[in-house]
């Protein structure tokens, strides 16, 4: 039998701390781009913004200590206070980013929408406010299941069966289910906006009204950020399922006795779903919008460029004191 303990090590040595240098990479670009001048009063850029900030946080906070403990002692399984905090930011900073995924879909819905009222949706005070209020409000969340994680043969988990039962069922609901649900509604309401703005439009050609470029320039700018948000969330699903599915099989198989041979199987599954797989989410989406977004591949292009004759520039003005 193939020894999983030491499969997961090679992915721990290998593979994840190469998604974790590419992630960091990734995150930190994102943040360049959509701090740039003419993103920072765009909603759903506020949006995507946060998301790589809440990325970059719950990467580092979850990925770095599993690699260090490769090699030295993890600490996360040696004091209980580590074991809460370190659960806490990586579980508070992941749900902050479902929910503001979920909010830029809103956000793209609202714009695209014939409606004043609803288009009032899409403006940057209100994104603001809800990027605060999605923040406290996880962050109180949060605070209930660290407190209820221990430590128990070596590992830092919830060991009490009722409150696995409660973070099982909040977690199918927070993460599993309302997320992509709510997500699928949006898209579905937002291609029904677009498909009558395409009406719309078709409609000024023929009467050759003036108004026709801004229409054109909004719907273009409303699919390439829904293009992007989209993909994302299609590979958000992938990465989360198999974690809810496995929440489901341990609920209900946790009163059955288990061979040393299942064990070992389950442990390795809840490190590939709640660990691997996981963190791989939040290295994603970089470079899922410099695959899918012409304008986004640009404007990276042109931070690397001023970059690099930054670093050159610098470069020479050294050599040139020396």
């Amino acid at each position: 039998m193939l020894n999983l303990s030491f499969l997961q090590q090679i992915l721990t040595r290998y593979g994840m701390s190469t998604y974790t240098i590419l992630g960091n990479i990734g995150n930190l670009l994102n943040m360049i781009i959509f701090y740039q001048f003419k993103h920072r009063k765009n909603p759903c850029s506020i949006y995507l913004l946060s998301m790589t900030i809440c990325n970059l946080i719950c990467l580092n906070t979850g990925t770095i200590p599993i690699i260090l403990s490769l090699d030295f002692p993890d600490i996360r399984t040696q004091y209980l206070f580590i074991c809460k905090i370190q659960f806490y930011i990586r579980h508070t900073t992941n749900q902050m980013m479902r929910t503001y995924k979920v909010l830029a879909c809103i956000d793209r819905f609202a714009l695209s929408s014939t409606h004043i009222t609803i288009r009032s949706f899409s403006q940057y005070n209100i994104s603001i406010r809800l990027i605060i209020i999605t923040g406290i409000f996880w962050l109180i969340i949060g605070l209930f299941f660290s407190f209820i994680r221990s430590i128990k043969i070596s590992l830092c988990s919830i060991h009490n069966d009722s409150y696995f039962l409660i973070y099982t069922i909040y977690y199918m609901i927070s993460a599993g289910i309302l997320p992509p649900i709510l997500i699928l509604i949006f898209s579905i309401l937002l291609m029904k906006n677009l498909k009558e703005m395409r009406a719309h439009i078709h409609c000024l050609r023929q009467g050759r009204n003036e108004k026709i470029r801004p229409i054109n320039i909004l719907r273009k700018r409303d699919r390439d950020l829904m293009k992007m948000v989209l993909v994302e969330v299609m590979f958000y699903v992938i990465s989360t399922l198999p974690f809810s599915i496995y929440l489901i099989y341990r609920m209900i198989t946790n009163d059955k006795m288990k061979s040393e041979k299942q064990n070992q199987m389950e442990l390795f599954i809840n490190y590939l779903t709640q660990s691997f797989m996981m963190y791989l989410n939040t290295v994603l989406p970089f470079y899922i919008y410099i695959t899918t977004s012409t304008a986004f591949r640009r404007q990276c292009k042109k931070i690397i460029i001023k970059f690099y004759r930054f670093i050159r520039r610098n470069k020479y003005k050294k050599s040139y004191f020396i």
